[in-house]
């Protein structure tokens, strides 16, 4: 497998007098699922919103497909195959689901919305039906599906999520990450997965990185997930 992303020293944070990244190393090859997972506070969404420049770093590199995009803006990065899903499933809440697919699809590729409306639920409904179904109206379940949506409409090559999960009741959470293997095999998907669930994460990712005080501190390969799973435990105190 080839380096997809690899971040090498990778400091910053949300002042410009505190790091909350504090040297992060990591490597995302094309066609896995790396999940990052750590307590609270640790810099897990910090790190997802810093590879798309939402929040800026002060050093290290950042390489996409072997170019450096440490100095690109949020849309050039988004428009060169970085998608992300913002924590909480951020949509426009405000608008229609119909409204909120317009807004992701315009000049996107009308042959992902197709392939998308087969796999995600909430959009298997006719369009004319979902100009009527309000954001803010959605289940959370439903409004992770459609922020999902919104993040791959430009047919990215690495979807960031971060916390897919959050907020979700245990049936949700569960549709959710089946929504993401289904997503996985059909577009050949290749993500990072921020992740409180550290169960799920293990379940799904192919491996984790775990992050303690705004550094890669452990990775975990989770072709054993019992072993995986054992050794967080032990590194948690739990």
């Amino acid at each position: 497998m080839n380096d997809l992303l690899k971040i090498s020293d990778l400091k910053g944070g949300y002042s410009k007098d505190l790091n909350i990244l504090n040297g992060v190393n990591l490597t995302i090859n094309s066609g896995e699922m790396v999940g990052v997972i750590g307590l609270n506070g640790c810099g897990k969404s910090t790190l997802a919103k810093a590879i798309v420049n939402l929040i800026p770093h002060r050093s290290g590199q950042i390489l996409f497909k072997g170019e450096n995009i440490s100095s690109l803006d949020t849309c050039q990065i988004a428009n060169i195959g970085i998608a992300l899903m913002q924590q909480g499933g951020t949509v426009f809440q405000n608008l229609s689901v119909m409204d909120n697919i317009k807004i992701a699809f315009k000049g996107a590729n009308a042959e992902m919305y197709t392939k998308l409306k087969s796999m995600i639920p909430l959009l298997s409904e006719p369009d004319h039906e979902l100009s009527k179904i309000s954001a803010d109206r959605l289940s959370g379940g439903q409004r992770h599906q459609l922020a999902l949506a919104l993040a791959l409409a430009s047919s990215p090559d690495l979807a960031i999520l971060d916390e897919p999960s959050a907020g979700l009741s245990p049936k949700a959470v569960g549709e959710i990450y089946t929504l993401l293997g289904v997503v996985r095999k059909e577009l050949n998907l290749s993500a990072l997965i921020v992740e409180q669930n550290i169960n799920q994460a293990i379940e799904f990712c192919d491996r984790c990185v775990f992050l303690s005080e705004g550094i890669v501190v452990e990775e975990y390969n989770n072709s054993n997930k019992n072993i995986t799973r054992n050794k967080i435990i032990a590194r948690l105190g739990l």
